[in-house]
């Protein structure tokens, strides 16, 4: 055997299962078709280190973001990453909005989320007086971190302990044998190589279904389809970023395709607006995903002026375009992530990790836990 775990992907999930992977002893080879780690989803978001309040009890979802918010306080402490416990408001901006902020406050206590806290319009202004509501749910759990630094710190982490990590290198499919997998990888210069291993990690975001599928999986079937969705950030100016100290978030829109736009804040104090949400038709490259549309900064100006008046249309600025691994159809249910070992599909060995969108960021290092508790269990 070359190794004894290939992990496909090196966004902050992959680092993080390198990491975690090398640390149990287990023999690793991070493999990714970019130059440099987190390319894609891990470093175009909001980096929010979330509570766990908006996950359906039980969940996947629900459960790794708690144990991962406290996970991650810890890891960015002994990493020396960057990171703040700022807190969020989680604002009611309408009076018919209070009895949704009253379940939300609920589902956080059923999911474990510690220190939540109701406030009244008066309260909610006293901390943060540019921002408009009726009510508000504090949520002091939530942070910021500095999502490079913390991909940089589990590569650095993972390469101390013998893993080898590969850029600019595709995973092309594997063949599954008595002991394990061939694992086929092509290179930038068009050469294939081969690489023997006893396990797979599937972290490969964006294109996590399509690697599933190179196993033979029908992905349909499976519920493991993936269908892209962009969103927008805009940077607000800096007189008014000063304006407010936590993250300001508005009462979950009703199709939970996302958290509606937001307010984020980052290590320097600059504020952004968004993300909004935005399925990617099957028609555009890739190449164009990430295009930035600046017709959307009114839209984001009328949704974020409702909670907080003082920003005006010439306060915004084009920043950057997301794109989410989303499992949720277009108009569907908001689902789970999917983390599975494939062995009742004849697979042993083959740990999927699909759909690892918001808050995949946080649960980075429970997922990890998750991970080489599956390898150990082999």
């Amino acid at each position: 055997m070359d190794a004894d775990v290939v992990i496909v992907g090196a966004g902050v999930i992959g680092l993080a299962c390198a990491a975690a992977s090398v640390s149990k002893g287990f023999t690793t080879i991070l493999v990714e078709q970019h130059n440099s780690f987190g390319q894609e989803t891990s470093s175009r978001n909001s980096e929010v280190i979330h509570s766990g309040i908006y996950y359906l009890p039980g969940s996947w979802k629900a459960r790794l973001c708690v144990r991962g918010n406290r996970m991650m306080y810890a890891e960015c402490a002994r990493l020396g990453v960057w990171h703040r416990r700022c807190g969020k408001l989680i604002v009611a901006v309408a009076e018919d909005e209070e009895p949704e902020l009253q379940k939300l406050y609920e589902r956080g206590h059923e999911n474990g989320v510690e220190g939540l806290e109701l406030l009244t319009k008066e309260q909610a202004q006293r901390i943060e007086p540019y921002i408009y509501c009726q009510a508000a749910l504090h949520v002091p759990s939530t942070g910021i971190v500095d999502s490079h630094e913390l991909m940089k710190a589990y590569a650095t982490e993972a390469v101390q302990h013998d893993a080898t990590i590969v850029y600019g290198v595709q995973f092309i499919g594997a063949a599954r044998h008595a002991t394990g997998y061939a694992v086929r990888l092509r290179e930038v210069s068009g050469d294939e190589t081969k690489i023997e291993t006893r396990t797979i990690v599937n972290a490969a975001g964006l294109y996590a279904d399509q690697v599933a599928a190179s196993f033979g999986i029908d992905i349909n079937t499976a519920g493991y389809r993936l269908y892209p969705n962009r969103g927008h950030y805009f940077r607000v100016s800096a007189t008014k970023s000063r304006l407010v100290s936590r993250l300001i978030y508005p009462i979950p829109p009703r199709n939970k395709e996302g958290l509606g736009i937001h307010v984020t804040v980052d290590r320097a104090g600059q504020c952004k607006l968004g993300p909004d949400t935005e399925y990617i038709d099957s028609s555009i490259p890739a190449s164009e995903w990430y295009r930035f549309d600046e017709s959307r900064k009114e839209r984001f100006h009328q949704a974020a002026s409702r909670y907080f008046p003082a920003i005006e249309l010439d306060d915004l600025s084009p920043d950057q375009v997301g794109v989410r691994p989303k499992l949720q159809q277009p108009g569907g249910n908001i689902l789970d992530f999917i983390i599975q070992e494939e062995e009742a599909r004849g697979l042993p060995g083959l740990i999927n990790l699909i759909g690892i969108e918001s808050p995949g960021l946080t649960c980075a290092p429970a997922i990890a836990q998750e991970v080489v508790r599956l390898m150990a269990a082999q």
